[in-house]
């Protein structure tokens, strides 16, 4: 009788052990790249030049601005993908010709969406 409550203890524990760990099976890259909070990056050019660049890269990637402020120290430009997650771009002043680059999301979303969010705003930057 005990060799069979062993046994009964030892593969329902193997289960709970099996079942645990399937939790965490993940298909490559589905959840590594998701990203909540903000993210940041100095970038040479005045709030102006990059509020005009991020408009024009907004305009490129068909993304709509629902909300758009900015004066000669701060700038916020809010958008959101199909998907309906919220991105907000901040552009601060830091010094000289050099701003902060900000984009903030409390929704989940791909951080390769935000890299190809910057670089389309680096790429209008050149044209400006």
């Amino acid at each position: 009788m005990r060799k069979f409550v062993s046994i009964l203890m030892a593969s329902v524990l193997a289960a709970v052990l099996l079942v645990g760990c399937a939790g965490d099976i993940v298909p490559e890259g589905a959840e590594y790249g998701m990203f909540s909070g903000t993210m940041s990056s100095e970038e040479p050019g005045t709030i102006t030049e990059i509020h005009g660049a991020t408009l024009k890269a907004l305009e490129n990637l068909e993304l709509p601005v629902s909300y758009d402020k900015k004066d000669n120290l701060v700038a916020v430009v809010q958008t959101f993908t199909a998907e309906g997650q919220s991105i907000r771009i901040t552009i601060s002043y830091m010094f000289g010709d050099v701003s902060e680059l900000s984009f903030t999301s409390d929704d989940r979303i791909d951080k390769y969406k935000l890299a190809g969010l910057l670089d389309e705003i680096r790429k209008s930057m050149t044209l400006l």
